[in-house]
């Protein structure tokens, strides 16, 4: 009769050491497999998270490949101007037409401006005294809004954070018309000094209506004029003068009015006396600016 080896009945190391020394099974075997399975579980684990990280990474420096590639054509193509937070720049184009780019703006003027058009793109709120020259008409265009002139003066808010836009015509003569195609009114407007015209896209309206001129030509000057204004009123010409948006917290306690003249202030020297008057904190953030009550 053949004998079987015991050895030869185990068929792992695992087996022998769940046995004791007399061949009875132990109360609590050691489960080396189960260690070896979720050892392979982490591995796998690990293994996941590298490859949605690596997948993060690559979506990330594909969009600041994106985001270089539009910079690099976008300087091609145009002479770019970018005011600073807060303050304005001053430019004078290559016909002589001169430009008053409020703070937070950005004007976009084609390299061959002047040779075959006169067409410039705006992001923001600028003023414009257009040189004449009845064959070669300026035009400016927003997001919105698409403006022909000959030779004149105007300014235009159009900033990517605001829903609305608003164009005004101090002197001169233009036309004026949406820069989309409109389901309501695709007729364009013909303004003379002193009309303005508001356009909400959201609503798809655009009025024609008057405006305060020598308020306009104060801003020109860089002349700031509070005379019994309300808070509200002073919160609203601060977001129209520097191109901010302002954020209140808190309640505002003082029902007072505010006068006085500013000439080429900083917005921070602004709000440190308007703070001081009102009883409120301001921080500048990156695209907006917070005051804050008590």
């Amino acid at each position: 009769m053949a004998v079987i080896n015991e050895n030869q009945m185990l068929k792992s190391r695992e087996e022998k050491m769940a046995l004791s020394q007399d061949g009875q099974e132990l109360q609590n075997p050691v489960l080396l497999p189960k260690i070896r399975f979720f050892a392979r579980v982490g591995y796998a684990a690990a293994a996941a998270v590298l490859l949605v990280m690596g997948g993060a990474l690559f979506q990330y420096y594909q969009k600041v490949a994106q985001v270089d590639l539009a910079f690099k054509q976008e300087q091609a193509q145009y002479q770019v101007y970018k005011s600073p937070f807060g303050q304005r720049m001053t430019i004078t184009l290559a016909d002589h037409s001169k430009v008053i780019l409020n703070a937070n703006s950005t004007l976009k003027v084609p390299h061959g401006y002047n040779k075959d058009s006169r067409k410039v793109v705006l992001l923001g709120a600028a003023y414009f005294d257009i040189s004449p020259n009845a064959e070669l008409p300026f035009m400016l265009e927003s997001s919105d809004m698409e403006v022909t002139v000959l030779g004149t003066s105007f300014y235009m808010r159009a900033y990517p954070h605001e829903s609305g836009q608003q164009l005004e015509l101090l002197s001169g003569k233009l036309k004026v018309q949406k820069a989309y195609i409109s389901e309501l009114d695709n007729k364009p407007e013909i303004l003379l000094p002193g009309d303005m015209v508001m356009l909400n896209r959201t609503v798809d309206l655009m009025e024609k209506e008057t405006f305060d001129v020598q308020e306009r030509e104060s801003w020109i000057k860089a002349e700031l004029k509070f005379k019994n204004n309300s808070f509200r009123a002073v919160v609203a010409a601060l977001e129209d003068w520097y191109g901010v948006p302002i954020e209140i917290r808190g309640q505002q306690k003082s029902s007072g009015k505010f006068s006085g003249t500013y000439e080429n202030e900083s917005l921070e020297r602004i709000l440190n006396m308007f703070c001081f008057a009102t009883d409120c904190n301001f921080k500048i953030e990156k695209e907006k600016v917070i005051l804050r009550f008590n």
